[in-house]
């Protein structure tokens, strides 16, 4: 069955993106994408960004709507990683963003993420990747010092961000906490 988001924001403001719904992907809301990018609405212009768990990759292609020059997407899961080139291609978004067939994990490890000042961090739900995933970018050399980080994780599990992060901002919607962290 098909299901589609739409763009809140920015120059793709009203244009869907299309996903297959499953009980395993769970597209960033409406309602707390447009709370994200009022967080960012002065500082999302030319940034590079990352999206990890990239899913629909709403926040990505969001970010571009409203400015960012330069996306990542990276996906794992084959038919959701597809779905997503075909969106990027239909949305004419290939020239500012790559969509690499790849685990979240094993691409920060092997990566200098010293170019990104935005990473989008909305893993599934339940199988502990945000400790492991800020674990990574704790000990990452790499990453640029005034780089934050988006994260979202169901609002009744407890996170314990390691010392080097700082929340910035943090908003409850739904069973969904997120939080915009600082280096």
């Amino acid at each position: 069955m098909k299901n589609s988001i739409r763009i809140t924001g920015g120059d793709l403001k009203g244009r869907k993106v299309s996903f297959d719904f499953k009980n395993t992907i769970r597209p960033t809301s409406s309602k707390l994408r447009e709370v994200l990018f009022n967080w960012l609405q002065f500082e999302i212009k030319g940034c590079e960004c990352l999206d990890l768990f990239a899913g629909t990759g709403s926040l990505g292609i969001e970010a571009i709507s409203r400015g960012a020059s330069k996306l990542i997407f990276i996906e794992s899961n084959k038919k959701k990683f597809l779905s997503l080139k075909e969106c990027i291609s239909e949305l004419d978004l290939e020239k500012k963003s790559k969509v690499l067939f790849k685990n979240g994990l094993s691409w920060i490890n092997e990566n200098d993420l010293s170019n990104f000042d935005l990473i989008f961090l909305d893993p599934p739900f339940n199988q502990n990747y945000e400790k492991k995933v800020l674990d990574i970018l704790d000990k990452n050399k790499s990453l640029k010092s005034s780089c934050k980080i988006y994260i979202e994780f169901s609002k009744f599990d407890e996170i314990k961000l390691p010392d080097s992060f700082t929340v910035h901002k943090e908003k409850i919607i739904g069973d969904v906490k997120a939080l915009l962290l600082e280096t």
